[in-house]
């Protein structure tokens, strides 16, 4: 995703280049896909820019210490919870090159040159508008989308066990060059999901020797082992500062206090609801993901904890951050899910969304701005906020399957200066990787869903 201003619509896609472009969003769940970072496992932190005393620079993490987390759910400790490091580095994401780009081109057999447009990598299309496509924003977290635009898939002429669907090793097979060239090595693989005559493999990176969680990687094999969807994130990653980390213990006690719903979804229940499994031995009256239930009523059993690195927003843009991993099953639901809970000391972290200055103190130099509606068109999501005339004011947005959050950062043009108290309607418009359809709109400032106007 990134801002611009808007733009024409694109070409016309067939209905089942459309459907399958709609299944990735719904796959794709709390976010993106990347791999290993450029300093080696136990390597020295980077210098830090922080206090001066060699204590690193506090994070400015959206929520704050507790993350966007807080489910409100009673939750039950399966065995004993695991003992976890007492520090951990966070994982930051830079640009992504054009070499990069043409890796990834490859393997995904796009042809043509890649070219820059408007802070965009492209490559792929044809005149006529079909052939594969693909586009790869150059500033981090480097989000790509891969699309081959056709007509109807052909029947495979070997179905396995799961009818129209390539089997899961075949799936595989044809996912590990694309997942070679984004660097996915040791990351864990899975092909479970079936939808309809589209194979989801996904992959989850280990980074510094640790498992992830929202810095997925996934793409979509058809019937005939064609290559139709893919998506993620392919920013390199440099680690950052050190920082000392909470318990396990203490993480979920953060997850257990009411809250935005964290990775359940934020706020109401969703309105794209996940169609029910047809893969054999899954039973079709029992949801494969969590279902939206009041607060009030959750259950939930923790089955493993896992100290890893889960996708946050910090200033504004996407950071693996040390985190404790949760694996929760809920009563009806076959499948378990992962509750991701930051573990940085609450010493090392500001609420990076913006919070109101005490009576007469300037105001801060950065913050976030409250998102009053919004307005979409195709890819396109246009904000509309108010805001002061001594401010400038950047937008970024950050999808799944259920959602888009997006977030407006204030910066002050002059921080300490006087500033007349005008406020004025602004307008700012981010690029979503597939339209918004069905998906609510979630102001990250406060966790309040934006109305569309």
């Amino acid at each position: 995703m990134e801002s611009e201003p808007t733009r024409p619509h694109r070409r016309h896609r067939s209905p089942w280049v459309t459907s399958a472009v709609a299944v990735a969003v719904l796959a794709a769940g709390g976010g993106g896909a990347y791999w290993a970072s450029s300093d080696a496992e136990g390597g020295a932190p980077r210098a830090s820019g922080g206090s001066g005393d060699g204590s690193p620079e506090p994070l400015d993490i959206d929520g704050g210490a507790g993350g966007t987390g807080g489910t409100g759910a009673e939750l039950t400790v399966r065995g004993d919870l695991p003992d976890g490091p007492s520090s951990a580095a966070v994982q930051r994401p830079g640009s992504v090159s054009r070499a990069a780009v043409e890796r990834l081109a490859r393997a995904l057999g796009v042809p043509g040159t890649v070219k820059s447009d408007h802070g965009v990598w492209k490559a792929g299309g044809t005149p006529d508008g079909g052939g594969p496509v693909l586009r790869v924003n150059k500033e981090a977290p480097g989000t790509w989308s891969y699309s081959y635009y056709g007509g109807k898939p052909r029947k495979s002429r070997a179905p396995g066990q799961d009818g129209l669907a390539v089997p899961a090793a075949e799936a595989l097979r044809r996912a590990a060059p694309v997942f070679a060239a984004l660097g996915l090595k040791g990351a864990r693989t899975d092909a479970s999901e079936v939808s309809g005559v589209l194979r989801t493999v996904t992959a989850d990176p280990r980074v510094a020797g640790l498992p992830t969680h929202g810095w997925r990687s996934a793409v979509q094999v058809a019937s005939d082992g064609l290559l139709v969807t893919g998506y993620g994130m392919m920013a390199p990653l440099t680690r950052g500062d050190t920082y000392p980390v909470r318990s396990a213990k203490e993480a979920l006690k953060l997850l257990e206090r009411p809250g935005t719903g964290g990775d359940l979804g934020i706020g109401d229940c969703p309105t794209v609801v996940p169609k029910p499994s047809r893969a054999p031995g899954d039973d079709p009256t029992l949801p494969q993901v969590l279902p939206c239930v009041p607060s009030a009523h959750r259950q939930m059993e923790v089955r493993k904890a896992e100290f890893g690195l889960s996708a946050q927003f910090v200033a504004g843009r996407q950071t693996l951050v040390p985190s404790w991993l949760f694996e929760v099953v809920q009563e009806g639901v076959t499948r378990p899910s992962v509750l991701a809970q930051p573990a940085v000391d609450p010493a090392y972290v500001r609420d990076g969304r913006a919070s109101p200055a005490p009576s007469g103190t300037a105001a801060p130099a950065a913050g976030a701005a409250k998102v009053e509606s919004y307005r979409a068109e195709g890819t396109q999501l246009t904000l509309r906020f108010w805001g002061g005339v001594c401010s400038d004011y950047t937008a970024s947005a950050d999808e799944s399957g259920t959602a888009v959050k997006v977030k407006v950062t204030v910066v002050q043009k002059d921080p300490g200066k006087a500033c007349i108290m005008i406020a004025e309607r602004f307008t700012r418009t981010v690029r979503l990787d597939t339209p918004l359809g069905d998906r609510r709109v979630v102001d990250l400032s406060d966790g309040s869903t934006v109305p569309r106007k």
